[in-house]
């Protein structure tokens, strides 16, 4: 996934849910992760379909919050919509349903795999949550003789001559641990 969205996440959720939704938020950010969440982006003066294009534009995951009242809403079907048409096969953007009630998923949103928001245990729901929207790590690729990484990370002759003995004594094979 690309590191250029400036969101890490795009909550889509009906305004009748904010009660819900809003905790969710400040717990993803609160652990590290660029939230777009209405409350916090808009403005008074802003066009808000201008805003909410703008926000899934550069959002890498949007989470859906799917319930009653966000299948009664224009809004929340359109982000959705919109959102699923430039990354049909969810590779490099994530699409995210998070089922807040008792409605039932219909149309092609059944197709994917939802977090339950209703569980009894929404610590382990959030964990699984929390590790879909951050950003993937990537492992550096390093080669006796080039050392470069991917995404063409600058490495100084020092550290690169440090890179090539680590891949030469067979330390460096091993993928480096992020976070």
């Amino acid at each position: 996934m690309s590191d250029a969205f400036p969101y890490d996440v795009f909550l889509s959720h009906s305004a009748k849910d904010k009660s819900v939704v809003r905790p969710l938020a400040e717990r993803l950010r609160q652990d590290g992760l660029k939230v777009w969440f209405d409350e916090w982006v808009l403005k008074p003066g802003d066009s808000i379909p201008a805003k909410i294009e703008e926000g899934l534009e550069h959002s890498r995951v949007l989470v859906l919050c799917m319930s009653a009242n966000a299948f009664g809403s224009d809004w929340t079907q359109l982000e959705a919509g919109t959102f699923r048409f430039r990354d049909p096969l969810n590779k490099e953007r994530r699409f995210i349903p998070l089922l807040l009630d008792d409605a039932p998923v219909k149309g092609s949103i059944a197709q994917f795999l939802y977090v339950n928001w209703r569980a009894a245990d929404r610590d382990q729901e959030y964990a699984k949550l929390r590790e879909t929207c951050r950003p993937a790590f990537r492992t550096p690729r390093v080669t006796p003789g080039s050392a470069t990484f991917e995404g063409n990370y600058p490495v100084s002759r020092p550290h690169r001559q440090s890179l090539e003995r680590g891949v030469e004594s067979g330390w460096a094979a091993r993928p480096l641990r992020g976070r």
